[in-house]
């Protein structure tokens, strides 16, 4: 009958992430950082103060946060914006920027431009989930064109997070290997199940080739579920903040860093496979107060006001899946319940992707914890042999944000809850 809608059997599966987005902080919330104490009495002396920007970019963001930064050899920075889904690249000497793309699911075209990730020859590739595939970027900033994974990136060990039949890409080498977590659950008959442990893949697009080189611990609790089968809600990440879990990060040569979070050691993984251990690195464990516990709920708070989420609906359609993702919980999400198994005391470390930054010069920074009220945000800054170096404080109000050859970004809150972003030679 002419103007009836085609009868179709639609399943939603809503997939919420909460843990990975990095939290906005308002100037009047007392920030959750780092350090307990210094590993040596020698560190504990070199606590260095992140230096003013030499450069800030005029025009404010909405949200960007780890993996939305990329700096090209030029000196220029490719910015993403997930929430307002805007992709550009600024030359932060002149001020100016030129977008790079539209919205969109045709070629040069990007639905939800997520991460980034430096390939070979200063191209970047841009993860978009909106259109389960990645969008090529030329050094010139110009789309070039888009490509999907050519194979599953292991095809024994779950796959990793997947997102609309793709793999979750968390960082890459300068060869442009895609390095993945392996998926922490599995979706059996009755919904999903949990692992304590998953594999870090790498996986080679020239070869189309995976291959595992390391395992990591994962929080307890990081999956949760509501609904059945034909109406599943799963939220991802873990509800604790918290909740000890192993945290990893590539630099551009292919090591890969592992940091331990039962006796804070780092194991590294090289290049060509071979793997060591560095000696533990000493710290004493903060206790959680009441104080700890009002300051993270604040955090959730700040966190979910700000959408700080990003949500994917995906949809059978007479047997045609398709997917849609935003940032921000949908409307009518329920609201997160209390948190009620806070651990005794704090891991060493934020149990966070963005808590491990591999720099160019071979500095491995991982974002500490401390007492409630502490502020700003603590780094012990490694070296290659495990040892802590020194430790680097970026005052109250900043994030770091990216990592460049000299450079370390952050972004900056205004009262209208803006990022600014600022650049910071050292």
């Amino acid at each position: 009958m002419a103007g009836r809608a085609p009868a179709r059997s639609v399943f939603p599966f809503h997939l919420f992430l909460s843990t990975p987005m990095t939290y906005l902080r308002r100037s009047s919330l007392a920030l959750l950082v780092t350090i307990a104490l210094a590993p040596t009495a020698a560190a504990a002396q070199q606590v260095r103060t992140m230096p003013a920007p030499d450069a800030t970019f005029a025009e404010p963001f909405s949200q960007v946060g780890a993996a939305n930064v990329r700096e090209l050899r030029n000196g220029r920075v490719i910015v993403a914006d997930p929430r307002d889904k805007i992709l550009q690249m600024i030359d932060l000497a002149s001020g100016s920027s030129t977008k790079i793309g539209r919205e969109g699911s045709g070629p040069a075209e990007f639905g939800l431009p997520l991460r980034l990730f430096a390939a070979p020859g200063d191209t970047t590739l841009v993860f978009d989930p909106g259109n389960s595939r990645y969008l090529v970027v030329a050094p010139d900033g110009k789309p070039v064109h888009t490509f999907r994974l050519e194979s599953p990136p292991a095809a024994n060990t779950g796959g990793g997070m997947r997102m609309g039949g793709m793999s979750i890409a968390r960082a890459a080498d300068a060869q442009g290997r895609l390095y993945h977590e392996g998926s922490g659950f599995a979706m059996g008959p009755d919904g999903p199940t949990t692992s304590d442990s998953a594999p870090i893949l790498r996986y080679d697009r020239a070869r189309q080739k995976s291959d595992t080189i390391g395992m990591v611990k994962l929080a307890r609790n990081n999956v949760q579920r509501s609904g059945g089968q034909g109406n599943m809600r799963v939220m991802i990440g873990g509800s604790n903040p918290l909740a000890a879990r192993d945290e990893w990060t590539v630099f551009p040569d292919g090591r890969v860093a592992i940091v331990r979070a039962s006796d804070y050691r780092v194991d590294w993984v090289m290049p060509d496979g071979a793997q060591r251990s560095s000696a533990p690195i000493r710290y004493s464990p903060i206790r959680m107060t009441a104080a700890d516990i009002k300051e993270e709920e604040a955090l959730r708070i700040t966190a979910r006001a700000s959408q700080m989420q990003m949500s994917m609906t995906m949809t059978n359609d007479n047997g045609n899946q398709r997917s849609s993702v935003s940032m921000g919980a949908p409307a009518g999400a329920p609201p997160p319940p209390p948190i009620t198994d806070w651990p005794e005391v704090k891991p060493p470390f934020r149990p966070n992707f963005q808590s491990v930054w591999a720099r160019s010069n071979g500095e491995l920074w991982v974002r500490r914890t401390e007492p409630a009220g502490a502020k700003g945000t603590l780094y012990d800054v490694i070296n290659a042999q495990g040892a802590v170096t020194h430790q680097v404080r970026v005052p109250e109000g900043l994030t770091v944000v990216g990592m460049g050859n000299g450079t370390v970004y952050t972004t900056k809150l205004d009262e209208d809850d803006l990022q600014y972003l600022q650049r910071h030679r050292m």
